[in-house]
């Protein structure tokens, strides 16, 4: 009986698909071509993350409307107030007996009072709206952080990845730079978590994380491509430099076991490299990544191969 296919073969398949209609790699695109592959109903595509996001824009402009409100019924209060002021100084100006002069300062004196602790309770309702919006400022920044990430390793997931290679893509094709992408696959992998257990294969993961972070620059991104592989944006780095960096990394990870309850866990990588051409998109950059990562394993794995 033969088995149903991974996230993985999924999504390669979803990518091939969106490069044969020429459609641009926009989430929701990658999103309907996927749920298409992959026999699933439409509204699996709705996450709770996305959910989430509705209810915090909800609840901002909810805020923002708070603040408008309040601002506007000062001023309206405030230029009443100051109407009340002007006529209670003409009739004072115009008061000649002692009673009614001290009636009307009584009056000058309550309505300022009044009007200053309503600035008072303005003030201090405006400070607790900013404070609430810088709260709620941060939890979308999170929110967005891990919409981007992958919840294991903390590198980039799909979502991520469709961001930042369309932004690189385009930027080096704008500026005449050079872009490379790898695409990496952790050898045997299932037999790790065959013999040590789906615990061990996720401190695996992201022990390799950690060693792949350590040895790639600033403006490089790791992004988790779907189990356990993980693709590379280069940017600004040719073939023969990034070639050097794999394998590089290669060797790091060969030399750095997992150590996981007293056992040492020795696993090694392959690799695929891919340099941007100009006529070319990100997903055939992958694929073409990708294809050169099916070499490295045909070839013995524990390699890097460059595509044609």
């Amino acid at each position: 009986m033969s088995q149903p296919p991974s996230i993985t073969d999924i999504a390669r398949a979803a990518l091939m698909r969106l490069a044969e209609l020429e459609l641009p790699p926009t989430p929701d695109n990658y999103a309907k071509i996927y749920t298409e592959l992959s026999g699933q109903p439409q509204e699996a595509g709705i996450t709770a993350a996305n959910s989430t996001s509705v209810k915090i824009l909800n609840v901002v402009r909810s805020l923002v409307d708070s603040v408008t409100d309040r601002t506007a019924g000062l001023a309206t209060y405030l230029g009443e107030g100051n109407r009340e002021l002007k006529r209670a100084l003409e009739d004072l100006s115009g008061a000649r007996e002692k009673q009614l002069i001290m009636q009307l300062a009584e009056v000058l004196v309550s309505k300022a009072d009044s009007m200053h602790g309503t600035v008072q309770d303005t003030q201090r309702d405006m400070e607790a709206t900013r404070l609430a919006l810088a709260h709620m400022s941060a939890e979308i920044a999170e929110t967005r952080k891990s919409l981007l990430e992958d919840a294991l390793t903390g590198a980039q997931n799909r979502r991520g990845m469709d961001t930042i290679l369309a932004r690189e893509v385009a930027r080096a094709k704008r500026d005449g730079n050079r872009l490379v992408i790898a695409m990496i696959d952790v050898d045997h992998f299932k037999n790790v978590n065959d013999t040590y257990g789906h615990d061990a294969g996720d401190r695996l993961l992201v022990h390799l994380s950690m060693i792949t972070k350590s040895v790639l620059r600033e403006s490089d991104a790791l992004v988790r491509y779907g189990g356990e592989e993980f693709l590379l944006i280069l940017p600004e780095a040719d073939i023969k430099g990034a070639e050097f960096v794999l394998n590089r990394l290669r060797q790091v990870i060969s030399k750095s076991p997992l150590i996981y309850d007293d056992k040492k866990i020795e696993v090694t990588v392959s690799a695929g490299l891919a340099q941007l051409q100009q006529e070319e998109n990100g997903h055939h950059l992958i694929l073409r990544a990708d294809k050169a990562l099916y070499e490295a394993k045909q070839a013995g794995r524990n390699c890097v191969r460059i595509a044609s």
